[in-house]
């Protein structure tokens, strides 16, 4: 008896631990739209919302050499999963500190919005 009620203890215990786990690390939505900014994420801070032309510059030759990839939104920076940088450089060029409408799933892990992107496009 004391076997069935330690074990029973045991699996409730780890089905609420999973459960708390999978809440605060990862926290996925319906697909929604974004309107932000398109920048290298690391440069993001320092290029404010105005960078320069060299500062912009930058953000697009780091972001082909594969760093990570953003919008700067008024809720945060919102980095780019999934292949869209990667297979549209031409088009991450072009927009590079623009502002944008992207169409993805969010999420939140770590500490950090995340967005896998199915569409983007300039704003006009």
């Amino acid at each position: 008896m004391k076997k069935c009620a330690l074990t029973v203890l045991a699996t409730v215990f780890a089905v609420a631990l999973v459960a708390t786990l999978s809440t605060t690390t990862s926290a996925v939505t319906a697909e929604e739209t974004i309107t932000g900014m398109l920048v290298e994420a690391g440069c993001a801070a320092m290029g404010g919302t105005n960078p320069s032309a060299e500062h912009v510059a930058c953000m697009v030759k780091c972001a082909k050499n594969g760093d990570p990839i953003g919008i700067l939104t008024d809720d945060g920076l919102y980095k780019i999963t999934g292949n869209w940088a990667s297979e549209n450089s031409d088009k991450l060029a072009e927009w590079m500190a623009k502002q944008v409408h992207a169409t993805g799933e969010t999420s939140q892990a770590g500490g950090e919005l995340l967005l896998e992107v199915s569409t983007i496009e300039p704003v006009r």
